[in-house]
């Protein structure tokens, strides 16, 4: 009877050991979904920001696009970023000017990918805990790393912060104001420079 008993409790305990494993791959799953899901969800949104570094402090709105990320900053100057898979350009409104680059030489492209492209998205470190989910990478751009972090609020999920972090300066931006389901005239996310003749 003894030597029955042991064989059962190695079973169960083998059983309690493959169904945590199975759980924790299952979960690890869910959160890549859950986070992808969500991100399709920001496609026709905007969200307001505050953004901080060690020099200065800007606000301002992104949209989301379906195929297309459009930041503005309102304060204190005012400026546009567009950015798509490939190509973005950076709009100076004070001074009139406007210059295209590409974004896969730029840590922009985490950003783009993170929202966009779910096989990225699942090739990265994900944390999550009961109030927040964080996912991360580090990108290395002409000798310089790039510590990035996207951290969202767990429940309800809400995309909260964004943290672009190197040796010499650190940058933070802070998500509010979420408007979901807007309505995007055609060319809004247009990369034609504005101030051509």
């Amino acid at each position: 009877m003894q030597v029955k008993d042991k064989f059962l409790e190695k079973i169960n305990l083998f059983i309690i050991i493959i169904s945590l494993c199975f759980s924790n791959a299952l979960n690890a799953d869910n959160i890549y979904i859950k986070i992808f899901k969500y991100n399709d969800k920001l496609k026709n949104s905007s969200v307001n920001f505050i953004q901080t570094n060690l020099n200065d402090i800007q606000e301002g709105v992104i949209f989301f696009g379906e195929k297309r990320i459009k930041i503005d900053y309102k304060r204190p100057q005012k400026i546009t970023i567009i950015i798509s898979e490939k190509k973005g350009i950076y709009i100076n409104h004070e001074l009139k000017e406007a210059q295209f680059f590409a974004t896969k030489k730029s840590y922009i492209k985490f950003l783009f990918d993170v929202f966009n492209n779910k096989k990225y998205l699942e090739t990265l470190v994900v944390s999550e805990s009961n109030h927040k989910i964080e996912i991360g990478e580090k990108i290395k751009l002409d000798n310089i790393v790039y510590n990035i972090k996207l951290v969202y609020e767990n429940y309800p999920m809400k995309l909260r912060r964004l943290e672009i972090n190197t040796s010499d300066e650190k940058t933070q931006m802070g998500f509010f104001n979420h408007n979901l389901e807007k309505k995007f005239e055609k060319n809004f996310f247009s990369m034609i420079n504005p101030y051509l003749n």
